[in-house]
């Protein structure tokens, strides 16, 4: 087995929600983050702050060896740039490249108990995207798939017991969840801005990793894109 350097520089992305990201790791350690408030202005934003970013710390795109971008769930249109520039990058540079799941890189962030964890990220339109996990000392474990529900709902489909709830639907919605920052579901503070997380988590996923000349990726909706959903016939 080809063994990692320790200080693989890796270049890792978020646009899948308004908080958007761009993070340069060495290893495990943050070399420089970038981030950036607004759906609207990652695209045209998103080259320029890579630019900016590697300016800054002294770093060439020749000397990235890992390029990391965030899946979603999220806006369709955020989720798209973010990974389609990935991919541009590392297919020009001839880079591996490695897709997470906002909800993976959420639950993998350091100082969260070991465990039951939720992670309910909100999901606009009074919904929420939601994912359960167990934590031990050497493990992350994802207990079922992914929903897309009220959080009404949500309050009514999960056991309370011993679980503790992060991200920006937890707080917008505790109420509906029942949840506190003392009682179960209780609430736990976590970084909303996503990219630094990702690229830890890609460097502990190496069979996750793709290369080729036609590199893919499979985002993660979880909401099917406004033009696949079945409309309504009028009479």
């Amino acid at each position: 087995m080809t063994m990692m350097p320790a200080n693989l520089r890796i270049l890792a992305v978020d646009t899948s929600t308004a908080r958007g990201s761009i993070s340069l790791l060495e290893g495990r350690d943050l070399a420089a983050e970038l981030r950036l408030f607004s759906i609207e202005t990652h695209s045209a934003r998103l080259l320029r702050s890579i630019d900016f970013l590697l300016a800054s710390v002294g770093w060439e795109l020749a000397g990235i060896g890992l390029v990391a971008a965030g899946i979603g769930p999220g806006s369709f249109t955020g989720i798209r740039i973010g990974v389609s520039t990935a991919l541009g990058l590392a297919q020009v540079l001839s880079l591996p490249f490695a897709g997470i799941s906002g909800l993976d890189a959420m639950a993998s962030q350091k100082g969260l108990p070991e465990g039951r964890i939720g992670i309910v990220l909100d999901a606009q339109r009074s919904q929420v995207y939601y994912a359960e996990y167990h934590k031990s000392l050497r493990r992350l474990r994802r207990s079922g798939r992914p929903l897309l529900c009220s959080p009404g709902d949500l309050g009514q489909r999960v056991d309370p017991t011993n679980l503790h709830l992060i991200g920006e639907g937890a707080f917008r919605y505790k109420d509906e969840l029942g949840a506190s920052e003392t009682g179960w579901p209780r609430l736990l503070e976590a970084d909303l801005f996503l990219s630094a997380s990702i690229g830890r988590l890609a460097l502990t996923r190496r069979r996750w990793w793709r290369r080729g000349e036609f590199l893919q990726s499979e985002p993660l909706y979880i909401r099917p894109p406004d033009a696949q959903r079945p409309r309504k016939r009028i009479a």
